[in-house]
């Protein structure tokens, strides 16, 4: 069927040469690497925070929060104007361990989504324990 055939040291060496090009252009940058892909969907800085704000009353979820640790489940009481007018929602938090925690985040009342909903400090009680940094 096929012709082997005795090449010249010459073209055998340009053969081997044209064979391996490739490799060395890849090796050597001459093949632009693809630019690294975006996360379709990041995700949220603050997950709770996000969560809480983001879902009506009644909703729940098992997140994982820097803030306040791994499986923490999340559920959304309800929404509630502050004594400074400030428009707030509350949820409470229980975390793997048995540990609960009521969370506030508000904003000021009428803004919208133009400002970003803000954590209350955690002063109520000792709450869940803070995960090791």
């Amino acid at each position: 069927m096929f012709a082997i055939r005795r090449l010249r040291p010459a073209a055998a060496l340009a053969l081997c040469a044209l064979s391996v090009l490739p490799v060395l252009l890849a090796a050597c940058g001459g093949r632009q690497q693809p630019a690294p892909q975006a996360q379709e969907q990041a995700l949220p800085a603050k997950p709770i925070l996000e969560f809480m704000t983001g879902n009506p009353a009644g909703a729940s979820a098992v997140l994982d929060d820097p803030e306040f640790g791994t499986g923490i489940r999340v559920v959304v009481e309800g929404l509630f104007t502050s004594a400074t007018g400030e428009e707030c929602r509350r949820a409470t938090l229980l975390s793997q361990h048995g540990e609960a925690e009521v969370v506030i985040a508000c904003r000021p009342a009428g803004s919208g989504d133009d400002v970003a909903w803000q954590m209350a400090p955690r002063i109520w009680g000792q709450g869940i324990a803070r995960p090791a940094q």
